[in-house]
Order: structure tokens, then sequence, then C-alpha cells
């Protein structure tokens, strides 16, 4: 019964015998691999900055959480904004929340940053779609160059023009962690860009890095006591760090006549935990203060009296948002995400931990259960009425409720190891022809 499944020694049994039912040896659908943005009659080639909070959470920002004056811009970006209500990151890691929202799929499942092997993403990705419509494209971090294989990443992702640290000035920016300086080191190098590529259509990506632990507040604009706890109050001035960055970049924007022709999106790439759930950190931290992200959609003259959007959505759906802001239809090909213009309701999002075998969960509508592969009981929960997660309701299943749930996610892995299998397949065929 329900105590069978909840029990660790019984979850690892069930695993075992779970596991080889939703073996999967090929992908359930095409790989999108051969797609392309096909122009209609709604096309327009606006700008398109893609900016990446490292480390952000949705309930340490200001439009999410209205108590905390972290992030007093976004807040008021948010007010002529689409923001999403429910956002969430795939896999609450840096590298793999790149390819789930710049690629449109999942990541690699494990810890090998497959990611960054040559040819690996079984996807084409928003940079390789719109260099095809005449875009430049860019990618700037405020990270060390090498930090997790970051060159081969970017490539991966399509990017023509690549900017780290190692490009950039570092007189009179402090360094925030052990890869990383404070973000402002990224502005005169993207206005150096900007200059030489604003008069084409281009895509420019912008990836933070203050957020991060050891979160190492710089001393350019002070700091804020939020909460007593110190550790914490360190993230949250970080946070407010990262908002005085992206109102200089929006500003950089405006100063080289370029903001209203430009679309920006704003997400976090992940959470972070603060011993919520006895997690601290992100990368195995599956509950909300690890995936629920902040996620805004700001153009200049659209939703100028703001709007939120309530269904759930994640990263997976970028990409086909970018699209549909573009006025682009996708063809040769679909991907698993959905405009966030249009998002549908009642949809399963799953989400997985950063470790092998730790943890997988799904979100469907207010109801959210997580797996443990054995290593802590299951878990339920009703968004709703227990939007931090503290009572697990998963004893009130049937066992073929909390079975299919658990098949469900271990069904997603499944296919999500085959697409990666497959595309390693269709390379090394490449690479012998």
């Amino acid at each position: 019964g329900n105590a069978f499944s909840r029990d660790a020694l019984a979850n690892m049994i069930v695993s075992e015998l779970a596991t080889p039912e939703v073996e999967v040896k090929h992908a359930a659908e095409p790989l999108p691999t051969e797609t392309e943005l096909v122009r209609t009659a709604q096309t327009k080639e606006r700008n398109v900055v893609i900016v990446i909070l490292e480390s952000t959470r949705a309930q340490s920002t200001t439009p999410y959480n209205e108590d905390l004056d972290t992030t007093p811009f976004l807040a008021e970006l948010a007010r002529e904004s689409l923001v999403f209500e429910r956002a969430y990151t795939v896999v609450p890691h840096t590298s793999k929340a790149l390819v789930a929202s710049l690629c449109g799929v999942p990541p690699p499942l494990d810890t090998a940053r497959t990611e960054s092997e040559p040819g690996i993403i079984p996807a084409r990705c928003i940079a390789d779609l719109l260099k095809e419509r005449g875009y430049r494209t860019v990618f700037f971090q405020s990270a060390t160059k090498d930090f997790e294989r970051r060159p081969q990443l970017v490539d991966n992702l399509g990017y023509e023009d690549f900017f780290a640290t190692e490009d950039m000035s570092k007189f009179g920016f402090e360094a925030t962690n052990y890869f990383g300086y404070e973000d402002n080191i990224m502005l005169e190098p993207s206005r150096k860009w900007l200059e030489k590529n604003g008069d084409e259509p281009f895509l420019a990506t912008y990836l933070t890095a203050t957020g991060h632990h050891q979160y190492v507040v710089p001393d350019r604009y002070g700091k804020k006591r939020f909460v007593e706890d110190e550790e914490l109050n360190r993230y949250l001035n970080t946070m407010r760090y990262q908002d005085f960055f992206v109102r200089n970049l929006v500003d950089q924007y405006k100063d080289l006549g370029l903001y209203e022709d430009t679309t920006f999106i704003i997400f976090g790439d992940h959470g972070e935990g603060f011993d919520e759930h006895g997690l601290k950190q992100h990368d195995n931290t599956i509950y909300n203060e690890g995936l629920h992200i902040p996620l805004i959609i700001h153009q200049p003259g659209r939703w100028e009296d703001g709007r939120w959007i309530e269904p759930a959505v994640n990263e997976l759906d970028i990409l086909p948002t970018v699209a549909d802001l573009l006025g682009y239809r996708i063809g040769g090909g679909t991907y698993p995400g959905a405009s966030m213009l249009t998002p549908p309701e009642n949809r399963t999002l799953r989400a997985s931990c950063y470790h092998v075998h730790t943890c997988l969960a799904s979100i469907t509508n207010d109801k959210k259960y997580i797996y443990h592969y054995g290593n802590q009981a299951e878990e339920y929960f009703d968004l709703a009425r227990d939007p931090h997660e503290r009572h697990n309701i998963i004893e009130r299943l049937s066992e073929e409720k909390i079975e299919a749930l658990r098949k469900d996610l271990l069904t997603w892995e499944g296919r999500i190891e085959a697409s990666y299998e497959e595309r390693s397949s269709d390379e090394k065929t490449e690479a012998s022809e």
C-alpha cells in the first residue's frame, strides 16, 4: 500500500523494478535538429536580449515578493511587462538551464556536462535559428571563460561571438565568487559590440555571476539589511546588485537608441536553497526555492499596463516564445515547449536534480510530486494550499496513482537519455562518413 511506496528500501526496489519498464531505445519524438524559422505575415525583425540571472529564485525578487525590496527595477519593469507567475527551471544548474532555455530541449540528466561535447545537443538552438535570418549573435558572461567548459557550450548553443572576463578589463571591478566578477564588467564590452553590430537585428545574451555562492556583495552600491541571517542577507544583496546591473543594461540600450526595437527576456537560471528543506545552494534543490524562477518579458510599447500569466511555464518554453514574439513559425520539426504568449493549461512540467538518480519532480496544475529514487520518501504537495511545501500528502494518493506519477517521470528521464544517445550516435556516424 501507500506505506510501502514511502519506505526508502521499498522505493529502491520499486526503482529497480520500474526503470527497465520505461527504458526506451529511441527518442519517442523526432529530434528538432532540422528546424528553421519560417517567415509569416506577422514577422517583424526585432532585436532580442536574453538576461539570465544567476541563482535567482522568484521569492527573493520584488515582483514576486512585494515585501522584499531587493529588485525595485525589476518591479518597475514588471509593471510594463508580461510576467509569469509560475515559471520553473528544468534542472537547477546553470549549464543545464542554458540548454533548456536557449535550445528548447531538456539537457542531459547527468553530471558529466555532456552538453559541452561537440554536436551533442539534440536540437537547433535560438542562436542557430536566428543566424539564418540574418541576426548577429553574442553571448556575454561575467564568469571566467573556462568555468564548466563554457566556450564549448556557447559554441554548441550556436553563438558567433563570446565574451568572458578574460576578454574584459577588470580594473575597478571586484571578484564576487571563485569564478566570476561583478556583472557591471559586461557593460563596456556590450556597448562596444552594440556600437559595431547594432545596426542589424541581433540576439544578445547576458549571464550574470554575482548571485552565485559564496554571495560576495560588491561595494559599488553598498549593502542593506533585509534579514538577520547573515548568509541569506548577503544573497539578497547580490540580488539587489543584479537589479542595478539590469537597470544599467537597459539604460545602455536606451542611450544607444536600441531600446524601442528590442525585446528583453529576463529570468533566473535556477533558484537557491537556504535550508528550507535541509538543502543549500541549488544543484539538488528540487523544491520551489530551487525551481521557481522569475521570468519577465519586456517589449517597449506592449503590455504597458502589465500582465501576469497564471498557467505554469518552464525554460523549455523560451525558444518557442522567441519565435512567436518575432512572428516566425517553426518549421521542420517541433520542440517540447510552447509559446508563453498563449501557454497551455493543465499540462505537466517536469524537472530533475543535477546529480544522477537523486530526484525528479512533476508539477501538474497545483500538484507537485517528487521522486527520490528511494533515498527518501516520495512527496506530494498541494502548492495552492501549501506553496512552501511543508506538508507531504503522499498518503492521500492510491498506490496506482503513485505508480503512474513515478512511471511518468522515469519515462521522461529515459526519453531524454535516449535523445542524447541518438544524437551521439548520429554524430559518430557523420564523423565516420
